[in-house]
């Protein structure tokens, strides 16, 4: 068998790579083509969602922000001192018969209010109160610390308030039982712990206390009898509270002075 060879023309073989480099052109411009339009659709895709990228950087700047700078403030209003970090515990409230006397009375020594307060009454030295964008303390002469000034920690101030107006409730009950005579009566009214103008004044102080820390610990319905009924009485519920014993430790150990009592 013979092989058959055959040359191409130079005609045959001009119009093979033109065809050739046609279909070449075509391929090319397909690629482009396909390569424009996914370039379209991507470019399409981000600006459809570029508002939501923008917003989101935004809202995570505006949180750094804010993280900072409510640190910066809580830095300020913290009682000076960078060792002192409140931590929370889980407390359930339960009612305490202990302080149902007189907080000011005969056995006022003994009384467990007396025992919520530290020595010094929660009046504590700060020294360079300008540092912590304080003013207004009470100036303390001290030769080995100029400039140091006495501030109370409101906790202690708010807890007297309350224990005065305790107090009052007790005698005018005791009176109205007849357990006290009205000579009695008066003298312990003339208190000034229990006058009306402190009373007063500790009801709206109270009162701003109660809505500046603002609980918001959901309550269960009180239980009479075994039965549930509409209403509430805050027993058996627990609350997350700030540590007691770590800021009654820290008022102690920089108190200002070494007076007792509530």
């Amino acid at each position: 068998m013979s092989d058959i060879h055959h040359e191409f023309t130079d005609a045959e073989s001009a119009s093979f790579l033109h065809a050739e480099d046609r279909s070449t052109r075509k391929e090319f411009a397909g690629s482009n083509s396909k390569s424009g339009r996914s370039g379209t659709r991507f470019r399409s895709t981000i600006s459809c969602y570029l508002p939501y990228i923008l917003l989101v950087v935004c809202v995570f700047e505006a949180l750094g922000i804010w993280l900072v700078s409510s640190k910066q403030v809580l830095e300020r209003h913290l009682i000076p001192s960078q060792d002192l970090l409140v931590s929370k515990k889980i407390i359930v409230f339960n009612p305490d018969e202990s302080y149902d006397d007189d907080p000011f009375g005969p056995d006022g020594i003994e009384s467990a209010w007396n025992k919520l307060i530290p020595t010094g009454k929660g009046h504590v030295r700060v020294q360079n109160p300008a540092a912590w964008e304080l003013s207004g303390g009470f100036p303390l002469e001290d030769e080995a610390a100029p400039g140091v000034e006495e501030y109370t920690i409101s906790l202690y101030h708010q807890l007297h308030c309350l224990a005065a107006i305790k107090a009052k409730m007790s005698r005018l009950q005791a009176w109205y039982k007849g357990e006290n005579d009205k000579e009695y009566l008066t003298f312990a009214i003339g208190d000034q712990q229990v006058a009306d103008n402190h009373i007063y004044h500790c009801f709206d102080y109270i009162r701003q206390a109660i809505m500046c820390n603002a609980d918001t610990t959901l309550e269960k319905a009180r239980v009479v009898d075994g039965r549930i009924v509409r209403g509430v009485d805050g027993w058996g519920v627990a609350h997350e509270c700030r540590d007691y014993d770590s800021i009654f430790a820290f008022a102690e150990a920089r108190r200002s002075g070494n007076v007792t009592g509530i």
